[in-house]
């Protein structure tokens, strides 16, 4: 007599696991894996020992690892593979060649758009969304500027690159991850969000992604929002931390204002992060400030926070 002992379908499968419907329809559709069983009186179910496999591949991906022969290896080997990634993971990733940086600069000027976008999604694929964050996007995007400012591209085709970017970020993100009832490890919820006069976004949608992968609950409120409305939307919804993005082009004077502003009205146990190329993150700022000089940081700061909460549940 087989009794049902797992998730009943696709959803409750996503649900349990982590991963998205839809990676785990497509790795159905093409490989036969996860397979449901049915129960004698013909109910469908999914065995713990897919979802364990499930369970090891998602925080592989986490960690960098690309998805698409992940479903191919056993519980053994994927054990084996997670336990290499964990301890490699705090390594920086191997640097991109630059000429890699200069193929998407020119397809760019050659309104080569679609040709872009595909070169990013397989890099996703091949290469892991992590590794595309810290080695493909986050240089890119300094790049993009830098040929703006030269002239090698216009600013409608800064705009485009910009929408595609967080496009396919986004695309992603909500492809490969579902957002998961049973965790283990504390959930940090991240509002994500710039101050009046700031419209640049791309560095957010990266955090964002990062914070995906860490298994973080990111809140995007968006763009130009005045100090006192973050602040009374950070305690409304419980956040745990408040990360603000600072281009070149913000006043610096202005950034240490904004974050002296809600450093001041701010409930004291929540975490304030900031980041970008802005000058005034250079100043003299308030000492719950974290600022953050490159995206690689934001593992290690996610571990810093956890460890944080850990200790002050220890001394309670």
């Amino acid at each position: 007599m087989k009794l049902q002992s797992g998730p009943g379908d696709l959803f409750d499968l996503a649900g349990e696991t982590g991963l998205s419907p839809e990676l785990l329809r497509l790795w159905q559709v093409h490989a036969g894996f996860p397979a449901a069983e049915h129960t004698e009186h013909g109910r469908m179910f999914y065995p713990e020992w897919q979802v364990r496999r499930l369970k090891l591949i998602r925080r592989l991906i986490a960690l960098g690892e690309p998805p698409s022969r992940l479903y191919e290896l056993e519980e053994e080997e994927l054990a084996v593979l997670l336990d290499y990634r964990t301890r490699i993971h705090e390594q920086p990733p191997a640097g991109l060649p630059t000429t890699r940086i200069e193929d998407y600069i020119r397809m760019l000027s050659l309104n080569a758009f679609a040709d872009a976008e595909s070169a990013m999604q397989s890099h996703v694929i091949e290469q892991g969304l992590e590794d595309f964050v810290l080695s493909i996007a986050a240089p890119l995007c300094s790049a993009v500027g830098i040929a703006w400012e030269k002239g090698t591209i216009s600013i409608a085709q800064e705009h485009i690159f910009s929408d595609m970017m967080v496009r396919t970020l986004r695309a992603c993100s909500s492809t490969l991850f579902q957002p998961q009832g049973h965790v283990n490890t504390a959930r940090p919820l991240v509002l994500l969000g710039t101050p009046p006069g700031e419209v640049h976004v791309l560095g957010l949608a990266m955090v964002e992604t990062l914070l995906l992968l860490q298994d973080c609950r990111p809140l995007h409120i968006g763009c130009g929002l005045p100090e006192m409305e973050i602040v009374r939307i950070a305690s409304e919804v419980g956040a745990d931390i408040v990360a603000m993005s600072f281009s070149a082009a913000h006043h610096p004077m202005r950034t240490v204002d904004v974050l002296e502003q809600i450093d001041r009205h701010l409930p004291p146990q929540i975490h304030i992060w900031a980041g970008g190329a802005n000058s005034g993150l250079y100043q003299s700022l308030p000492a719950r400030v974290r600022v953050f000089r490159s995206l690689g940081s934001v593992a290690s700061a996610v571990d810093g926070w956890r460890r944080s909460v850990e200790g002050l549940a220890r001394s309670h």
